[in-house]
């Protein structure tokens, strides 16, 4: 009998206990973090950062410039990937609070596979890596 009345007690702690103490603190702020995947059709680096050929939703080639810091920085708002699985290139960019927070590149291990690009030579292309956030059309 003692036995039954113990493991009653456990069962209803073990189920009763996460929703207790899982609730939120008061005054505690909750933030959330949106991932969206974009797929990529081409990936150009560049010695400033990458350009990169994505699709839009309406089927018409869309372009961003990731600057090279966003991926080089301790805390920075980019990290590269690589990987030689069908599925790439693609890139997940994260927005915490609707605001754009990080994004990660997925691009082929291969140099030499078909999605890597180069840029021509000779062009100033500063202007268009002196991004601080990404400004993407869906």
């Amino acid at each position: 009998m003692k036995i039954r009345s113990v493991l009653t007690i456990l069962i209803i702690l073990l189920t009763a206990g996460p929703a207790v103490f899982g609730q939120e603190r008061e005054g505690e702020q909750k933030s959330t973090l949106l991932a969206e995947t974009v797929y990529i059709q081409r990936v150009y680096p560049h010695s400033q950062g990458y350009k990169v050929v994505y699709n839009r939703s309406d089927l018409y080639p869309g372009e961003v410039y990731l600057p090279g810091r966003w991926f080089t920085q301790a805390s920075g708002k980019g990290s590269i990937m690589y990987n030689s699985n069908q599925s790439v290139p693609y890139m997940t960019v994260f927005y915490s609070d609707g605001v754009f927070s990080h994004v990660r590149l997925f691009v082929h291990s291969n140099p030499s596979h078909p999605t890597w690009g180069t840029l021509p030579g000779g062009k100033d292309l500063s202007q268009e890596f002196a991004v601080e956030t990404l400004d993407i059309v869906y």
